[in-house]
């Protein structure tokens, strides 16, 4: 009876953290996290053994035995997701930015503007309503306002983290893919046995994922620059009118 116990309660042990990762793969920060460690581990167990995951057997068990090339592994990892990866992206984006124009007005950047008559109703500028806080010395609107920075902080660097993690799973794929392509042929990396399985929408399966991934930069590296303003009636209405006056004058 007590190893039935045991039974079960492993069992449900392993169901939890079945579901657990289910809800997690939601997330997609850890999603395209978890892509680049995966990716990753597939090209350092081709270089060690000369055949990637799709291909384990049971003989290669003895690599997590191995304690040197496991400490080897987690560091040359964090080194890349660290210094070399951030460092590539930047390079990226800067080519990007070197493309012809004609090609990169799908990335373009549309500058802001906080004139008054261009603003939702209601709305102010961020800077006009610190400025107002800090000459009548008003806590209220001076925590509005910081609210409001640490909110627009907060979005952006989410913003930023998705089109960086996006470009980084991408990449790793690639590499990935021209690891076993191009330097060992005789190997099958993940990405390759992916694009097997799926047989005849290979093609479709991965214009259809390059597509998504170019939207997701586009939309977190190349996205047109919103006007940074605070919901504040009363500083918007004394804005219009001073507006209308610089107007009838």
């Amino acid at each position: 009876m007590a190893t039935e116990d045991i039974d079960k309660a492993a069992v449900g042990s392993l169901g939890e953290k079945g579901i657990g990762l289910l809800e997690r793969a939601w997330n997609w920060a850890w999603a395209l996290r978890l892509v680049c460690a995966v990716m990753f581990l597939d090209m350092a167990v081709i270089l060690r053994t000369g055949h990637g995951l799709w291909q384990w057997s049971s003989d290669d068990m003895a690599l997590l035995k191995d304690v040197g090339w496991l400490a080897l592994l987690i560091v040359a990892f964090t080194a890349s997701v660290a210094l070399v990866i951030p460092v590539v992206l930047v390079l990226l984006r800067q080519l990007v930015a070197l493309i012809p124009y004609k090609v990169t007005a799908f990335f373009s950047v549309a500058s802001s503007d906080d004139r008054p008559y261009q603003r939702t109703p209601g709305y102010v500028p961020a800077r006009a309503l610190r400025d107002l806080a800090l000459r009548e010395k008003d806590d209220f609107l001076l925590r509005l306002y910081e609210n409001h920075v640490r909110a627009r902080d907060a979005s952006q660097a989410s913003i930023e983290q998705a089109g960086n993690l996006t470009a980084a799973a991408v990449l790793v794929s690639m590499l990935d893919w021209g690891l076993t392509y191009g330097w060992m042929p005789g190997s099958v990396s993940l990405v390759q046995a992916i694009y097997a399985a799926l047989g005849d929408w290979a093609s479709a399966a991965t214009a259809v994922v390059l597509l998504c991934a170019g939207f997701i930069l586009k939309w977190a590296w190349f996205a047109p620059s919103t006007p940074d303003v605070i919901y504040y009636p009363p500083l918007d209405a004394a804005l219009r009118a001073k507006e209308r006056e610089r107007q009838a004058g």
